[in-house]
C-alpha cells in the first residue's frame, strides 16, 4: 500500500476546476438549504427566494466554500485516485470524503448560515467560521459526502456502460449522460441527508437542547418534512419530490461539471505541456 503522488493533470483539474464549479451552483445549494427550513414553500418559491435581493443575491456566501474547494477537489481527484490505488475503490472513497468534510464543513456550514440570514436577517446570530472544521451535524456531512463521492466514482462507469449497450455506440455525450445518470443516483440517497445537515445546522436552538432532545427534534424534523398524517393514514409529502429534484439538480450538475472538467484537463494536458507520445 503505497502512495503515489497524483500526475500534475489531476493537481491543476482539482485546484482550477474546483473552485469553479463550487462557486458556479451556489444558488442551487442555497435553495437547498432555504428548503430545510421551509417545509412548504415550492422549488420554484425557494429558488425565487434565492434571488430576492437581486441576481448576484442568488451567490450569497459562495465565495467561502468556492475558497476551499480547490483543496477539497485536489481531495476529490488526485487524493482520491492515491487513496483507490493504495487502498482501493471503496475505501478511497471514505477516506476522501471524510477529508472533504475536514477541509469543507466550516465554509458549507458558514454558507448555510448565511444564506439563511439573507431570508430571514439576523436569525443567525454567531455564524460558523469559514476555517473551523467542527461543529454541529459534521457526522450528517460526511455521511453526506461518502454518498456523494460514490456517485462520482462508483455509479458513473456503470450508468455509462448501461447508456451505451442501450444506443448501440460511445461517444463523449454517452459519458456526459452516464456521470449525469450516477450523479443523480448519488443526490437521490442524499438529499434527506443534506436536508437534515441543513436543518442542523440553520437552527441555532439545537445547540442549547441534550443529546436525547436533539436527535428526537432531528427525527421529527425528518417526519414534519417527508409525511403527512391525513384521516389516520401516512403517507409521503410533497416535499420528497421536491427535495429530490433540487438535491438532484445541485448534485448533478456540480460533478458532472468537475468530472467532465477533469477529463478534458488530464486529456489535454499532454498538448498543454508538449509531452504527446509521437
Amino acid at each position: 500500500m503505497v502512495l503515489k503522488f497524483p500526475d500534475a493533470s489531476n493537481i491543476v483539474a482539482g485546484a482550477c476546476g474546483g473552485p469553479l464549479c463550487y462557486f458556479t451552483v451556489t444558488p442551487f445549494r442555497n435553495a437547498c438549504t432555504l428548503g430545510a427550513t421551509n417545509a412548504t414553500a415550492g422549488a420554484l418559491e425557494l429558488y425565487g427566494s434565492v434571488f430576492s435581493g437581486g441576481f448576484l443575491r442568488g451567490w450569497t456566501g459562495g465565495i467561502y466554500p468556492s475558497m476551499y474547494a480547490g483543496p477539497t477537489f485536489i481531495v476529490l481527484g488526485p487524493l482520491y485516485h492515491a487513496l483507490k490505488d493504495a487502498f482501493g475503490l471503496p475505501l478511497g472513497v471514505v477516506l476522501a470524503s471524510a477529508t472533504e468534510s475536514g477541509i469543507m464543513y466550516g465554509a458549507e456550514t458558514k454558507n448555510a448560515q448565511m444564506a439563511k440570514n439573507g431570508a430571514v436577517p439576523g436569525y443567525i446570530k454567531n455564524v460558523q467560521p469559514a476555517w473551523k472544521p467542527l461543529g454541529p451535524g459534521l457526522s450528517l456531512h460526511i455521511g453526506r459526502n461518502i454518498l456523494s463521492t460514490s456517485g462520482l466514482r462508483l455509479f458513473c462507469l456503470p450508468c455509462t456502460w448501461g447508456i451505451e449497450k442501450a444506443v448501440g455506440s460511445s461517444s463523449a455525450m454517452t459519458t456526459l449522460a452516464g456521470d449525469f445518470a450516477g450523479n443523480v443516483m448519488a443526490s437521490l440517497m442524499t438529499a434527506p441527508v443534506h436536508q437534515l445537515y441543513g436543518f442542523t445546522v440553520t437552527t441555532p436552538e439545537l445547540a442549547q437542547m441534550s443529546g436525547a432532545e436533539k436527535r428526537s427534534r432531528m427525527i421529527q424534523f425528518l417526519r414534519d418534512q417527508y409525511l403527512v398524517t391525513e384521516g389516520g393514514m401516512t403517507r409521503l409529502s410533497p416535499n420528497v419530490p421536491r427535495d429530490l429534484f433540487m438535491r438532484a439538480t445541485y448534485v448533478a450538475t456540480l460533478y458532472t461539471l468537475y468530472s467532465t472538467l477533469e477529463r478534458y484537463i488530464i486529456c489535454q494536458w499532454p498538448k498543454w505541456t508538449g509531452k504527446v507520445s509521437s
